[in-house]
């Protein structure tokens, strides 16, 4: 038989896997019974059907029902029943107690079966003490066996350990690396014998700060190669007398004698202090004879840093292994992508948006069951505002650095979702895990066996390092070390923290309800199964009192475990990828990688919670090196081993995306360039910046010649651009202009809509002025409007045609909303400089026969002081004929401005939308569920921010005016909890610009305990401007058809970060609606966090309008910067609509719709009204489809964020429609068969234009 039958007659013997065949069967009935003979061959059979060739051997797990019920899914064993009485001793007399301050007081743990008797041992490394190794004798008991196996590590300062099977014996050794001593070897020589320490035959006995070793087969050879992560070296007498620097041609460097302890850190532009230094990392390549080369420098791992986690991580899936290292302090992490040729390059820059600034332990995993490996970075953010408070400290220069590193940094977990793409979303908020207290491990794991990996953290430190109310200057550390200054403090005790992953990015604290609650002070943890019975057991390395040693008594979930044997010299198959499907839980991936968290290693196995499905449909091993097997048909609830098989599967074909960016190759290569402005310097404590709001596009047919131009919106400082379409996607920027564009570079671009302003038949150019680099009333800030000669040259109108008012402008839509036959404006104030968040004045403008005139008093005067406008829609609410006008607010709602005979009356909260305040972003319209009426897509800031999901009951809040002693309005942010509002901001940032508060509140802990009425007079707050919000999901409007709306949430993917641009169209012709989308605001207040975490996001919407996200990889629409503008348009001219987005600061992108083959070519409608109104805007079509229903899609001039799209419509494929009814803007109406159409175009003429 093609496969090899390995057996773990488990239920009457805990012994090793014996190789069996139907002899040894025989021979075991004499011995143990029928029973148990049938067992083995029922067994063996199962295994035979289920491996289709491959070698694969199975045994049944230890059953759940088994083990004594605990009222916690863990529960903690006392040593005493145990025999681990190991404790991590704080030794505070020790010669290197010094080493207290850093991370590796507290030594790490290994999980393995170390003797081959087929239970799990635990291995402890000791920093001040001897190292131990328990030998599991029975189920949960132990015995010290370090001295039986010579595992003690004599006198030196261990830190990590691996556990592997370095020499592919199949018994597992031990690698530990020690603080200023040679790391250690220890080879397992089998039958019970004394390990033998060969670190140095086998060149591995480095000397350095070694934390950590990670083993990996990065070069696909078949044998395992090591990193080996470090830290710093402590200056056991503390810092000299005078500074460790020296100045060479007016440079400083390090003085030689202290580089191994010194660096110079930027803390400024011009600016450098000595600090202290991380240590440079090693690579060492197994060279498959027994020893290892150092080839770090030759790899490209030069850098130095704290390192605090080394993970082992095919992030891109491309079969090599690249490695995330996470460094402590201002040192960056580093994501160093395997380029395949054993050199690595830094990419984490270019995949992640940003990372944790104190990196401490890290692990990889399938978060979302999407089929890809996602990470987690833990950081030090406290989990209570009291602790945040009295741990924050002062911002000093670390203001410079959080706004200046490169790759930006932030003080709290991280959780990086695999997008399929080259770029990661970071979800920490979103998922409910960015702030987890002082965290030391990390893990990843399914621990109650429901399909999804839920989250286990340890927390706790020696001391509190970062205790605010102590404040450690340079000087005080002369001939004095870290510890020395903290050493009579009390320790920092903190609880362990366990959580669920209620899938749908969603995870919730049950470290309680799982007995995980411990509190101590807790570094390294892993996990494995420790009896046999399929879930994961814990251990965690407990500082000064015993380790613990948590039994999971988990009896539900069906489950399953993995070993796996490489064929070479990976014997448990360290590296490989699993992937599994079921019928009930979809798609599960795992990566066997048993070094993860912080200084430990689990036990090198693979797990798998099953729920309640029964049977693996499709199980698929890919080792490294990228051969693959796959096994169906496996059942729940045993335990298999997979052996390597020589042969490999073919690559599955990969589908193109539907979406490829081709900016570049069109013409269209502009790049938006702010200028430096701090916002911050003139309100210090503005949320985020409004200096870099923009920018936008606008389409329209500039010169004439039948196809559509577009008009890039620029920075102050910066040329608007316009780029005249060539035919077949390619585009020429305009020079005609260039000199009236230049002129007013002064202004910042914000809408630009190009219509006909003046009826003579041609487009006209309307950009509307904003920003804050000046002051209010400055000329900069008035909108300008350009006449067209017909032929492309622009002249600036007189101030007569437009009303010259300087307002702060945002948003602009034009519509005919008096019915006159010419299209007229609105235009939103989006703020006033300096004064935020004062609201400015908006404006509607009524077109008189190409004059404008500011008619908000007189026909809209609720509209004037509307709010802080951030995009405007002119739409017909309720099919009477009329355009509404619809807002969206910062600090605000989505307002509806209904139209009656030309008068706007604010009818929000009869149409159900006063209920949700907001910091809303754009908004445009579509029929979503095919009922003949138009919803609407508004955009929020999303809930994966510091300010997460408020309510009613706790919303964030805003105080602006004179709230202390000074004549300087100041900005307040306060939030609620438990029934009382407290600030949000830090002591040290608030006292900077209110001093007083320093008066009544000198130490953060009397601040951190401080209510805002506490600090702040009612007399005070009440003067002020009081401003709330208590909805941040983005989502859509669905309308009743009578204009009454019912909210409905967009995924919890799509919150992933604040939305702008957005689109809503037919993109592939099957006439559901698409959406396109994109986010982002990367000018927020460091303080605040960085709210850049998103790619922008696709998805469709199915017959009944529920929106799906499409898969990103599968999509291919992809903007990972400062999205702003987003339009449709078909600028390749195939006939099918494409994508252009703008970014802030960055350069703007094209998307071809590449159509897949399945798709059905859209109808594409193009109007052509009256002179007043060439284009139609405003019209509304309503199709009916051939198999039934109908779908209504309505023509703007402004919409989303900042743009206007291509004024043609984009309908289902003709073969799925019947009629065609257009409702014009003036009331009358069109009517044509979807087969009228030529080669997938149909253009329909005003009636007066077809008599």
């Amino acid at each position: 038989m093609d496969c090899i039958i390995y057996m773990r007659p488990c239920i009457f013997d805990s012994g090793a896997c014996t190789p069996l065949d139907f002899g040894c069967m025989r021979k075991l009935c004499r011995f143990v019974g029928i029973t148990c003979a049938l067992t083995c061959i029922l067994t063996t059979l199962h295994a035979q059907a289920a491996v289709n060739g491959n070698r694969i051997s199975v045994r049944n797990l230890t059953e759940p029902g088994t083990v004594t019920r605990s009222p916690t899914l863990f529960q903690r064993l006392p040593h005493g029943k145990t025999g681990v009485d190991y404790i991590n001793v704080m030794d505070l007399q020790h010669r290197m107690s010094y080493l207290n301050y850093a991370g590796s007081v507290c030594g790490g743990i290994a999980i393995g079966d170390v003797n081959g008797d087929g239970k799990n041992d635990l291995y402890f490394v000791s920093a001040p003490r001897s190292n131990k190794l328990y030998i599991q004798e029975e189920p949960w008991v132990f015995k010290d066996a370090t001295e039986e196996f010579l595992l003690s590590g004599e006198d030196r300062w261990g830190a990590g350990v691996a556990m592997v099977d370095i020499d592919n014996d199949e018994d597992l050794d031990l690698y530990v690396c020690n603080y200023d001593a040679p790391n250690q070897l220890f080879i397992n020589q089998g039958a019970n014998k004394p390990f033998e320490e060969s670190a140095a035959s086998y060149g591995l006995d480095m000397v350095d700060a070694s934390l950590m070793p990670a083993f990996a087969d990065f070069d696909n050879d078949g044998d395992l190669d090591v990193y080996v992560l470090t830290y710093r070296y402590v200056q056991s007498g503390g810092r000299p007398s005078r500074p460790p620097v020296g100045v060479k041609n007016g440079r400083p460097y390090i003085l030689p004698a202290f580089e191994k302890y010194y660096h110079l850190r930027q803390t400024g532009p011009n600016g450098y202090t000595a600090d202290t230094c991380g240590r440079p990392d090693r690579l060492f390549r197994n060279n498959g004879n027994g020893t290892f080369t150092d080839i770090s420098t030759e790899a490209g791992i030069t850098e130095s840093g704290h390192g605090f986690s080394a993970t082992w991580w095919d992030y891109n899936g491309d079969g090599l292994l690249d490695l995330y290292v996470g460094n402590d302090f201002t040192d960056p992490d580093h994501l160093y992508h395997n380029n395949g040729n054993g050199s690595f390059t830094d990419v984490i820059a270019e995949v992640m948006p940003y990372t944790t600034w104190s990196s401490m332990g890290a692990d990889c995993a399938d978060i979302n069951n999407d089929g890809l490996l996602d990470f987690m970075s833990a950081d030090m953010a406290a989990t209570t505002h009291y602790k945040s408070i009295i741990t924050q400290g002062e911002m000093g220069d670390r203001r410079w650095f959080l706004e200046n590193a490169h790759p930006r940094q932030t003080m709290r977990n991280t959780l990086y979702l695999n997008t399929g793409t080259k770029k990661f979303m970071e979800t920490a908020f979103l998922a409910n895990v960015a702030k987890t207290d002082w965290t030391w491990a990390v893990k990843l794991a399914d621990f109650d066996n429901d399909s999804w990996v839920d989250l286990f953290v340890t927390n706790g430190s020696a001391r509190m390092f970062t205790d605010a109310d102590r404040h450690i200057a340079p000087s005080m550390l002369i001939g004095r070390t870290e510890w020395d200054l903290w050493k009579d403090s009390e320790p920092f005790i903190e609880q362990n923290l366990a959580f669920k992953n209620r899938g749908d990015l969603h995870f919730d604290d049950v470290s309680k309800e799982w007995g995980l609650d411990h509190h101590g002070m807790s570094y390294g943890a892993a996990y494995g199964d420790l009896d046999g019975d399929g879930d994961l057991d814990l251990v965690t390395a407990d500082l000064d009192e015993h380790v613990g040693i948590y039994r999971n008594t988990s009896s539900t979930g069906h489950r399953v475990t993995l070993r796996l044997k490489g064929k070479v010299n990976n014997s448990h198959g360290i590296g490989c990828i699993v992937g599994i499907e079921t019928k009930e839980n979809g798609i599960q991936v795992r990566q066997n990688n048993p070094m993860t968290g912080f200084l430990s290693s689990n036990e090198p196995i693979l797990h798998f919670g099953l729920g309640k499905a029964r049977t693996i449909d499709k199980l698929t091993v890919t080792w490294p090196g990228g051969k693959k097997q796959v096994f169906t048909g496996l059942k729940a609830d045993k335990h298999y081993i997979i052996e390597e098989q020589a042969s490999s599967m073919p690559a599955s074909p990969i589908e193109a995306p539907q979406f490829t960016e081709v900016g570049q190759q069109t013409g269209l290569h502009f790049t938006h360039q702010e200028r430096a402005f701090s916002d911050f310097q003139r309100q210090p404590l503005l949320p985020g910046k409004h200096s870099q709001l923009g920018g936008g596009m606008a389409w329209g047919d500039a010169d004439g010649d039948g196809d559509e131009d577009i008009y890039v919106a620029a920075a102050a400082g910066q040329s608007g651009a316009l780029y005249l379409q060539k035919g077949k996607g390619r585009f020429v920027k305009d020079t005609t202009n260039h000199a009236l564009f230049n002129a007013h570079r002064r202004h910042e671009d914000m809408t630009p809509l190009w219509l006909d302003f003046d009826s003579d038949g041609d487009f006209d150019l309307f950009v509307a002025s904003g920003g804050v680099e000046c002051n209010p009333g400055d000329p900069i800030l008035f909108d300008r409007l350009y006449l067209n000669n017909g032929k492309g040259k622009l002249t600036q109108a007189s101030k007569e045609i437009l009303p010259q008012k300087a307002i702060s402008s945002g948003p602009a839509a034009a519509a005919d909303f008096d019915a006159d036959g010419d299209l007229d404006l609105f235009i939103g104030g989006r703020v006033v400089p300096g004064q935020y968040p004062v609201a400015p004045e908006s404006r509607l403008l009524q077109n008189n026969n190409g004059v404008f005139k500011d008619m908000t008093s007189k026909l809209a005067p609720g509209l004037k002081h509307a709010g802080l406008v951030t995009s405007a829609l002119w739409s017909d609410v309720q099919a009477d004929g009329q355009p509404d006008l619809l807002i969206t607010l910062e600090w605000g709602t989505v307002k509806c401005f209904s139209n009656a005979n030309g008068r706007l009356t604010d009818t929000s909260t009869e149409r159900g939308l006063s209920n949700y305040t907001g910091w809303w972003n754009s908004i445009t319209g579509a029929d979503l569920d095919r009922d003949g009426d138009i919803d609407y897509t508004v955009m929020n800031v999303g809930i994966n921010t510091r300010y997460g999901m408020p309510s009613p009951d706790t919303p964030a809040l805003l105080y602006y005016g004179f709230i202390d002693d000074s004549q300087r309005p100041k900005i307040l942010e306060a939030k609620t909890m438990q029934n009382d509002l407290f600030p949000l901001r830090a002591l040290n940032y608030l006292s900077e610009f209110i001093p007083s508060i320093r008066k009544n509140f000198p130490t953060y802990r009397s601040f951190a305990s401080a209510t805002l009425s506490s600090i702040f007079s009612p007399a005070q707050l009440n003067q002020t401007l009081q401003l709330s919000a208590d909805h941040f999901e983005s989502g859509f409007l669905i309308n009743d058809g009578r204009g009454k709306f019912t909210w409905r949430a967009l995924p919890r993917l799509a919150q992933a970060s604040p939305g702008f641009g957005v689109v809503t169209t037919d993109m592939n012709g099957d006439g559901n609606t698409d959406l396109h989308c994109v986010q982002n605001f990367f000018t927020r207040e460091p303080g605040t966090g960085l709210w850049r975490g998103g790619i922008g996001f696709s998805g469709s919407f199915d017959n009944g309008g529920h929106f799906h996200v499409t898969p990103f990889a599968q999509s291919g629409f992809l903007v990972d910067g400062d999205g702003t503008g987003l339009t449709v348009c078909d600028f390749d001219e195939d006939g099918w609509p494409d994508l252009v987005a703008t970014q802030n600061n960055q350069r703007m992108l094209a998307f071809k719709n590449n159509h897949p083959s399945s798709a059905k070519h859209p109808l594409r409608l193009q109007l052509q009204g009256l002179k007043n109104n060439p284009t139609g805007v405003g019209s509304r079509v309503i199709v009916s489809f051939v198999k039934g229903g109908i779908k209504a899609q309505e023509l703007y001039a402004g919409s989303g964020y900042l743009s206007q799209s291509s004024a043609t419509m984009y309908l289902a494929a003709p073969e799925h429609l019947d009629r065609i009814e257009i409702h014009w803007p003036d009331g009358t109406q069109s009517e044509a068969s979807a087969s009228d159409h030529d080669q997938h175009l149909l253009i329909i003429k005003h009636p007066e234009l077809a008599d």
